[in-house]
This record gives structure tokens, C-alpha cells and sequence, in this order.
């Protein structure tokens, strides 16, 4: 809300319109916000009706803030994420070193638990895959400053935030980072990204915190497919749980859904016990789905997903940026609720924005994100 009124106050609109119009989200985002009015004009109502339109404003609202931010704005924006990052590592820092008093305004930043810890892991992972790719359009002093923030993340998400979403990120976005820088014909670095993404995964497959919680994961699996009771501990197992019955809603009411809000009241209709709990999918996709049919789901995925073409075309570090803030926007979004839940939410899909949109600057901006300074 201030950066709204911010933008605001001033002014430049013809000039931020301009903008916004010319990125590839703007009829996605129309798309998106036309049939989410549409079903909430013709569908059932429910208690979670206001608060999921809400989320879905505030979806497209983000979108069109960042994508008409200016190209100094921007950069200021990316500034913010380095020294959110750098204060991030140095609370865990001090609370691995003297430990540091209990406080929910750092609690999910030094301990793994709940959405909020899973928001920063994901920031982290993207911090982690963004300081190996950069490295080569970094200045000596920077490049300094980059490796530190980059080994920090690393080290947090190995030891701390170990989350396999993140991991997934980590792993995935530097196989498609790497592919990208290949396909540019620029192979100088090959071999370092190589080694990166072979260490990433080992680190996911034999780290002990990691890789115990692949193993239940995959426990967790098996029991709900083969139909034993699943918990709210559970954590994939109540995800298989979770599409399973959202896919079924999907399949009944395919073209407006249930109406917007309505995930909540059909899963407590079709599950009893601590699972009826639950207020979310773990996937958007099928959330807007559920909620407003296989248009929605679409319209939702084309909006989030509308920058990687013209990313994906540009033989240079911009291209390749957004071409991996946006898969691991996707990724998380797919495997949990990185838009709905605003935990996690008002952070990624901001920042993978800010990536998406310093991606359309035709001069090379991320050298000058970091100041060029002596450590």
C-alpha cells in the first residue's frame, strides 16, 4: 500500500501505463481479473468468498506496481532484496553464534516452521542460484561481496531453512540457468555451473535434514495412495491428499468451479478429522481451479508464466535472471501456495517481478545492483 501510494503521488502515469501495457502480463492479467469478477458475479458466495478476492487483487496488484516500476526504481527494489538478504544471514548468524532471544520478528528467519520459514528458503534458494550466475558480470570487489551472500544462503539452507521446495529451486533453476547460458553459446562457465548443480543435488540427496525429509516425503506418499490415514503433519501426504480431491472438484465443475472462496467448504465436506483443518491446496493452479474452473487455472498460469518467452530469447544475463526468478516462481507456486498465502506471497512474486522487469532494460543492469565496494 505505500509503494502504491507512492506511485501515486508521483505521478508519471501515462509513462508507468505506457510501460505496463507493453509487457507481455497485461492480457493475462485482464484474463485473470475478468473471470475471477465473472465467477464472483454468477457463482456461490462463502465465508472465504472476501478474503480469497482480496488475495486475487492483491495478485494482480503486485503485477502491476513492479512492471511499471522505473528503471532506478527497480534497481532500488533489488537493492532492498540484497540488504533484507544480508540482515537475514547475519540474525542467523548471531543465533548460531550467542543465540538470540525468542522473537516472532526473527523466528522464522533462524528456525525452520511454517510459511513463513518456507518464504524464506525460497528467497534464499533464489538468492543462492542468482550469486553462481552472476559471478561472471560481477567486478572484483563485488564478486567478493556476491560469494559471501551467496555461501551464506547456501549454508542456511543446508543447515537452517532446509526446505525441499527450496532445493528443488536451487537444483532446477541452475539446470535451466545453465541450459540457457549454452544455448547463449557463452561456455565459459559451464563447468562451474555444472559443478554447482551437481553439489546442489548432492547436498539435497545426503544432507541429513534434507535428505531425511525426502525419505518421509516419499513415506508419506505411498501410505495415502495406498489409503492410510494422512495427518496434518503429514506434509506430502496431505498434498497427495489435497489434489486428489481438488482434481476431483475440478473434474465436477470444470468451467466456473465452485465459486470463489469455496476450496474451503467443499474439502470440509469431503474430509473429517484434523485434515478438514486446512485452508489451502498447496497449489495455486488447482486452487483457482477449484474455485473458478479450468479457465481460471489457465488464466492464473498465463499471467505468472507470460515473461518467460521474451525472457527465454535473450542471449544475456537479463534473459537468464528472469528466466529463473520465473521458474521458481512456478515451482513454488505448483507445489505450494507461493500467491494465495500472503507468507510467501507478498515476498517471491514481488522480487521475481522486480527480476522480470530489470529483464526489459536494454543496458546491463545488474552490475551496478551491488556498489562497488572493498571489503
Amino acid at each position: 500500500m505505500l509503494l502504491a501510494t507512492a506511485t501515486a503521488l508521483r505521478g508519471d502515469w501515462r509513462e508507468r501505463l505506457a510501460r505496463l501495457r507493453r509487457s507481455p502480463n497485461w492480457w493475462p492479467a485482464w484474463f485473470f481479473l475478468g473471470w475471477t469478477a465473472l465467477v464472483l458475479a454468477l457463482g456461490p458466495h462463502y465465508p472465504e468468498t472476501a478474503s480469497n478476492a482480496f488475495h486475487a487483487l492483491r495478485i494482480v496488484l503486485t503485477l502491476a506496481l513492479v512492471l511499471a516500476l522505473a528503471r532506478d526504481e527497480a534497481l532500488w527494489a533489488m537493492r532492498g532484496f540484497v540488504l533484507g538478504l544480508t540482515a537475514s544471514l547475519m540474525l542467523v548468524a548471531l543465533d548460531q553464534l550467542i543465540g538470540l532471544p525468542h522473537s516472532k520478528l526473527w523466528e522464522s528467519t533462524v528456525s525452520y516452521g511454517g510459511n513463513k520459514s518456507l518464504a524464506n528458503a525460497l528467497l534464499m534458494a533464489l538468492a543462492a542460484v542468482s550469486g553462481l550466475l552472476l559471478m561472471p558480470v560481477l567486478s572484483t570487489r563485488q564478486r567478493g561481496v556476491m560469494t559471501l551472500l551467496t555461501l551464506g544462503s547456501v549454508a542456511v539452507l543446508l543447515w537452517v531453512l532446509y526446505s525441499r521446495t527450496a532445493w528443488l529451486i536451487v537444483v532446477a533453476c541452475l539446470v535451466v540457468g545453465l541450459v540457457h547460458q549454452l544455448r547463449a553459446r557463452r561456455q565459459h562457465q559451464w563447468l562451474a555451473l555444472v559443478g554447482a548443480a551437481a553439489l546442489a543435488l548432492a547436498a539435497g540427496m545426503f544432507v541429513p535434514a534434507v535428505k531425511d525429509r525426502l525419505e518421509l516425503g516419499a513415506h508419506e506418499v505411498v501410505n495415502a495412495y495406498e489409503g492410510q490415514a494422512v495427518g496434518m503433519t503429514s506434509s506430502w501426504g496431505i498434498r497427495f491428499r489435497m489434489y486428489s480431491e481438488t482434481l476431483d472438484m475440478m473434474r465436477e465443475r470444470p468451467l466456473m468451479g465452485w465459486g470463489i472462496g469455496g476450496w474451503n467448504t467443499e474439502w470440509k465436506r469431503r474430509v473429517d478429522g484434523p485434515l478438514a483443518g486446512a485452508n489451502m491446496p498447496h497449489n495455486d493452479f488447482l486452487w483457482m481451479g477449484a474455485q473458478t474452473g479450468v479457465p481460471g487455472a489457465i488464466a492464473l498460469f498465463l499471467m505468472v508464466a507470460a515473461g518467460l518467452p521474451a525472457a527465454w530469447q535473450r542471449h544475456d544475463k537479463r534473459g537468464r535472471m528472469a528466466v529463473v526468478a520465473l521458474l521458481a516462481m512456478l515451482l513454488a507456486t505448483a507445489t505450494n501456495s507461493a500467491l494465495r498465502d500472503a507468507a510467501i506471497g507478498l515476498t517471491l512474486w514481488f522480487i521475481v517481478l522486480v527480476y522480470q522487469r530489470l529483464s526489459t532494460e536494454a543496458e546491463p543492469v545488474w552490475p551496478d545492483v551491488l556498489p562497488n565496494v572493498r571489503l
